[in-house]
């Protein structure tokens, strides 16, 4: 075997923590099915739905990229294959034999993933565009939360209130609707109470043009929060697919 098959072949089959284990731990009953709800269309239907309970692992409405996400621990632009990747949705119901923790879940879905998909894959570094998230010449215009507890959100469409977050995951969130990976560039260490709208950057009539996504958090973020994005080039650690079955092997 070839070292990089090999190595393809180990990533595929997940991380392996360790020495002389030579596969890796494996649900004892698992599902994967088409999901319907996102056929069907209506409300709701293009969310999806993750929990990891000690033992179990229900998804549903995901895709094959949200799969891949949550097992190997990534984000959506770490991930570089086939566009169905984020189209095609399932439902995955899984079990272990006994209780596992949630690091042992991911890296069960990484095998079941290899096993019902056929995925194969390998790790890559490359340097690609990004916004790095800084703060502003005036400094941040809020507070270090003095509450305990996990992160909490609250919000509607255009605007959001969040409770103890990092910075590290206020990039992450800013990625998706800025379609470009964001880095926490702000030396903020903290968790953090924010508060972000985005309505009042909206106009009031019914533009000709749709309204630049961009433009609007960039000066949401200065404005509000004392935050800015600069454009740079950073190196990321990329997954990439090498292949994959759009349709699962039966269960």
């Amino acid at each position: 075997m070839q070292p990089t098959v090999a190595v393809t072949s180990l990533l595929a089959l997940g991380s392996f923590a360790a020495f002389g284990q030579l596969a890796p731990p494996a649900f004892e009953v698992a599902s994967v099915k088409p999901n319907l709800m996102s056929k069907a269309g209506g409300r709701g239907s293009d969310r999806p739905d993750i929990k990891a309970a000690p033992g179990s692992l229900t998804m549903r409405n995901v895709n094959l990229s949200g799969c891949i996400q949550w097992a190997y621990e990534v984000k959506a632009y770490q991930i570089s294959g086939p566009d169905w990747l984020g189209s095609k949705r399932f439902d995955i119901l899984a079990k272990a034999g006994g209780p596992a923790s949630e690091k042992d879940l991911r890296r069960m879905l990484q095998a079941l993933l290899a096993e019902r998909f056929k995925l194969a894959l390998h790790r890559q570094t490359k340097e690609l565009p990004v916004y790095a998230l800084v703060v502003a010449k005036n400094g941040p215009k809020f507070h270090e939360s003095q509450s305990e507890g996990e992160t909490s959100f609250q919000g509607r469409k255009m605007s959001m209130s969040v409770q103890r977050i990092p910075m590290s995951q206020v990039a992450d969130f800013l990625s998706n609707p800025l379609r470009m990976p964001v880095v926490d560039m702000t030396g903020l260490k903290g968790r953090y109470d924010l508060d972000l709208d985005l309505a009042a950057y909206l106009p009031t009539e019914k533009p000709e043009t749709p309204p630049d996504v961009t433009a609007i958090i960039t000066t949401a973020l200065q404005e509000q929060l004392g935050l800015k994005l600069e454009s740079r080039k950073a190196t990321i650690d990329m997954l990439i697919i090498d292949h994959a079955q759009e349709v699962p092997t039966e269960n």
